[in-house]
C-alpha cells in the first residue's frame, strides 16, 4: 500500500519552518497550510476541525488584518484556505477522514512533516489518488466546454482555491463595470449629476429625517453648499455636500476645497462631502488633513463609480451564481 502511495521525493531532511513572516509575506496560499496541518496531526490522533484550526493558528504567523480578512460569505479567508488544504490533502490520501469534521494523518503525512519541505500542488500531483481526483475534475471541465490553458495560467490557478478564483473574477468584473460607470458620469449634465448624487447618498442610508418626513435635499443652497442630508434618523446630525460635474482633465483645486471647508464653518457644520466626476489636485487632497474641527471627505469620479457598483446605484444584476456545499445533516438524517 505504501509503495502505491509514496511519490518520488528528495529524502534529505531539512529544518522545519511552518511560519510566514507577516511583515514581508502575503496571506499563505491554501497549499501552504498543509504542512502546519500535518504537524498538528503528527501524533496520529483523530482531531476535529476546531482543534486543527487552533493548532494551525499557533504554527502560522498572520497579521491581525490577515486574520480578519473575510470572503463574501463572511468566513475568514485564511480559514477558508485551510479547509481547502484539508480537502486536497484528503483527496491526495495523506489525510484520513474517520468521521464528520474530523481528520487523522497517514504514515505518508508523517513522512512529509519529517521532510519539512514545502508541499505544493505539484507535490500532491505525484500521488496516484490525487491524479485520479484531478482526472475527475478535468473530465467535468472538458464536458462544460473548451478552456484556455497555458503553463503560466495553470501555475497561477493551482495556488488559488476556487473561492479565490471566484473572488478575483468578481473583482475584475466589478472593476470593469466601475470603469463603464465612470465614463457615463463624465457625460452627464451638471443638473443630472446632482440628481444622481441625491439617489446615491440615499442609497448609502443617509438623507431621510424621520421626524418630519423631509427627504435628502440636493439643490441650490446658500453659502456655497450644494446639498444637505441627515446622517441620523432624527435629523439632528447633518452632512453638507458639494457636487461638481467636471471634465476628466479639470481637477478640483485646493482653493475650491478650502472654500467648501469655509462654507461649512458658516453653517457651523462639522461634516462635509465633496464629490466630483474628475479628481483632486495634491493640494486639494491635503486640505482634509489640515482641518481638525471637522470631517471632510473627498470622493473623486473613480471612487464614486466603485461605490455605485458596491451599493447598487445605476447597475442591475445580470445573473446570480449559487455556490453550494455538501449538506452533512441531510446525509446523517436520511
Amino acid at each position: 500500500m505504501a509503495s502505491l502511495l509514496t511519490p518520488t521525493l528528495p529524502s534529505h531532511p531539512a529544518e522545519k519552518s511552518f511560519e510566514t513572516e507577516p511583515s514581508v509575506m502575503p496571506l499563505p496560499q491554501w497549499h501552504e497550510f498543509i504542512l502546519p496541518i500535518l504537524d498538528v496531526l503528527q501524533d496520529g490522533k483523530v482531531r476535529t476541525i476546531k482543534e486543527i484550526r487552533d493548532g494551525v493558528l499557533n504554527r502560522v504567523s498572520m497579521t491581525d488584518d490577515e486574520l480578519a480578512e473575510l470572503i463574501p460569505s463572511g468566513q475568514e479567508r485564511w480559514y477558508n484556505r485551510m479547509n481547502w488544504a484539508l480537502s486536497h490533502s484528503f483527496n491526495a490520501g495523506i489525510l484520513l477522514r474517520p468521521a464528520r469534521a474530523t481528520y487523522q494523518t497517514t504514515d505518508e503525512g508523517k513522512r512529509l512533516v519529517e521532510l519539512a519541505q514545502p508541499v505544493t500542488p505539484k507535490t500532491l500531483e505525484r500521488y496516484p489518488k490525487y491524479q485520479q481526483f484531478l482526472g475527475r475534475t478535468s473530465q467535468k471541465t472538458e464536458a462544460s466546454g473548451p478552456t484556455i490553458s497555458t503553463a503560466a495560467t495553470e501555475e497561477a490557478i493551482s495556488s488559488e482555491t476556487p473561492t479565490d478564483i471566484l473572488d478575483r473574477a468578481s473583482q475584475q468584473l466589478n472593476q470593469s463595470l466601475a470603469n463603464d460607470i465612470y465614463q457615463q458620469l463624465l457625460i452627464l449634465e451638471p443638473a443630472t449629476f446632482e440628481r444622481l448624487i441625491r439617489q446615491f447618498i440615499v442609497q448609502l442610508g443617509y438623507g431621510v429625517n424621520k421626524m418630519d418626513g423631509l427627504a435628502a435635499k440636493l439643490h441650490s443652497a446658500d453659502k456655497g453648499i450644494d446639498g444637505i442630508v441627515w446622517q441620523d434618523a432624527l435629523g439632528l446630525d447633518r452632512v453638507y455636500l458639494q457636487a461638481k460635474r467636471y471634465s476628466e482633465d479639470n481637477k478640483v483645486s485646493g482653493p475650491e476645497v478650502r472654500g467648501f471647508s469655509g462654507a461649512l464653518d458658516q453653517h457651523r457644520a462639522t461634516k462635509g462631502i465633496f464629490i466630483t466626476t474628475s479628481s483632486f489636485t495634491p493640494d486639494a487632497l491635503q486640505v482634509p488633513r489640515e482641518v481638525v474641527s471637522k470631517t471632510l471627505l473627498l470622493i473623486d469620479g473613480l471612487r464614486l463609480a466603485e461605490l455605485m457598483v458596491q451599493y447598487g446605484v445605476g447597475v442591475q444584476v445580470e445573473r446570480n451564481i449559487a455556490v453550494k456545499k455538501v449538506d452533512q445533516d441531510f446525509f446523517e438524517n436520511i
